[in-house]
C-alpha cells in the first residue's frame, strides 16, 4: 500500500512532523547529568539529520523530472491514453485496497509514534570520528585512544604553541588554527550577543514569574488549602450556573450553544410563520427556508411517488393534491406522446445533497457508493 509516489509523499511529511515533536519534547527535558545532556544532544542532532535527508527526498519528488508524480495524479482522476474513466480508475484502486488485505489478513493497526518515542529512551552510540580534530587542523587518524590523545592536548596547550607535527598534512598550522580560533570566538561572541537580546526582552516575563514562585513558595499550609477550597468553589459556582434551566418563555428554537436564540434571528428567518403541505400528510413547516428545502426531502417525494407523480420543479411551491394532479395532467397533455420516464426524469436525492435520476441512483446504491 506504500509503493505509490504519493504515499511515499505523505509518509515523508509525516515523519518529519513526527521528528519535529519529538524534538521539541526531547528539548523539554533537563539532563540530570552532563552525561545525559550529552546523549540528549546526540539524539537531536540524529534526529535533524534525518529530518534533513527527508526533505532532501521531498525536494526531488516535487520536482518530478520524470513526471511521476503528475502522472499518478492522473492516474487517480482516471485519466488514460484512451481518455478519462473515473468508475475504472476508482474500481481499480478497490481492487487493489482489497488485495492487499486479503494478502494480509492478520495486519493490525500499529502507531506509528510507539517506534519514535524509543529514540527518546535509547543510549545513543557515540563514535569519536576526530572531526572536534579537523576542525582544528589536527592530523584525525590513528586508533581512537590517539585521536583522543591528541585531542586532550589542545586543553591546556594553545594551538600555535603545539608540535606541528600534530597537524594535518597541507595545513598551514599555526596560521590556520588561529584564524579557525578567531572564528571560533566571533561565533561565541555572537551567540553570546543573542542571549543578552533575549534576556532583555523577556527581562519583564522572568521577573514576573520569580516573584510568583517566591510568592507561592512563602504561603502556609493554611493559605495554601484556602486557595484550593476557593478554587473549587468557583468551578462548582460555574458548573451550577450551566446546570439552571434555561429560560425560554416565547418558546423560541435552541441553537447550537444549546441556547435559545435570538428573537430579532426568530423573526428575520420568519420561524414563527407556518406551512402546510397536503401531500406530506398535511405536515408542518416552520419558516420559509424550511418550506422550501422540504422539497427535496423524502417525506414530500414519498407523498409524490404515492400520487403518481414526478417530483420534478415544475410541482415547486405546490401543496395541494389537487393542485399538483390537475399540473400533472396539462403537462401529460401538452406532451402528447411524449410519456415521462421515471428512469430518467425522477429524481432522487443522497444523503449529501446530490441529486441522481432513478436509473443512476439504483446503479449507485447497488454498489454501496451512497
Amino acid at each position: 500500500m506504500s509503493s505509490t509516489l504519493l504515499e511515499v509523499t505523505r509518509s515523508a511529511h509525516e515523519e518529519v512532523e513526527r521528528l519535529e515533536r519529538l524534538i521539541v519534547k526531547e528539548l523539554q527535558t533537563d539532563p540530570s547529568s552532563n552525561k545525559d545532556r550529552l546523549f540528549q544532544s546526540h539524539r537531536v542532532h540524529h534526529m535533524i539529520d534525518t529530518i534533513t535527508v527527508t526533505t532532501e527526498k521531498l525536494v526531488d519528488i516535487y520536482e518530478d523530472k520524470d513526471n511521476a508524480r503528475k502522472d499518478e495524479i492522473a492516474a487517480l482522476g482516471g485519466q488514460t491514453a484512451t481518455g478519462t474513466n473515473v468508475f475504472s480508475a476508482f474500481y481499480d484502486r478497490l481492487k487493489e485496497i482489497r488485495e492487499y488485505h486479503r494478502r494480509h489478513p492478520a495486519a493490525r493497526v500499529v502507531d506509528p509514534n510507539e517506534d519514535f518515542e524509543v529514540l527518546l529512551k535509547e543510549e545513543p552510540l557515540i563514535e569519536f570520528s576526530g572531526e572536534a580534530l579537523a576542525a582544528l587542523g589536527l592530523k584525525s587518524g590513528g586508533t581512537v585512544q590517539q585521536r583522543a590523545e591528541r585531542l586532550f592536548l589542545t586543553k591546556d596547550t594553545p594551538l600555535e604553541k603545539l608540535d606541528k607535527k600534530h597537524f594535518a598534512k597541507g595545513s598551514r598550522g599555526q596560521e590556520q588554527n588561529g584564524v579557525s580560533a578567531v572564528n571560533s570566538f566571533k561565533e561565541i561572541a555572537l551567540m553570546e550577543a543573542k542571549i543578552n537580546k533575549l534576556c532583555e526582552l523577556l527581562e519583564e516575563t522572568v521577573d514576573r514569574t520569580k516573584d510568583n514562585i517566591v510568592k507561592k513558595q512563602a504561603l502556609t499550609y493554611e493559605e495554601i488549602e484556602a486557595e484550593r477550597e476557593e478554587e473549587d468553589t468557583q468551578a462548582d459556582t460555574e458548573s451550577d450556573d450551566d446546570d439552571q434551566q434555561i429560560y425560554n418563555p416565547l418558546k423560541l428554537p435552541m441553537g447550537w450553544d444549546g441556547k435559545p436564540i435570538p428573537y430579532w434571528l426568530y423573526k428575520l428567518h420568519g420561524l414563527g410563520q407556518e406551512f402546510k403541505c397536503e401531500i406530506c400528510g398535511n405536515y408542518s413547516y416552520w419558516g420559509r427556508r424550511a418550506f422550501e428545502r422540504h422539497f427535496k426531502e423524502w417525506r414530500h417525494q414519498h407523498g409524490m411517488r404515492c400520487l403518481g407523480i414526478p417530483n420534478t420543479k415544475n410541482f415547486n411551491e405546490i401543496t395541494s393534491i389537487e393542485e399538483a394532479k390537475e399540473l400533472w395532467k396539462r403537462i401529460q397533455e401538452r406532451q402528447g406522446v411524449n410519456k415521462w420516464r421515471p428512469d430518467l426524469e425522477e429524481e432522487y436525492e443522497d444523503k449529501e445533497g446530490n441529486i441522481y435520476n432513478k436509473k443512476t441512483y439504483t446503479d449507485l446504491q447497488r454498489q454501496g457508493l451512497i
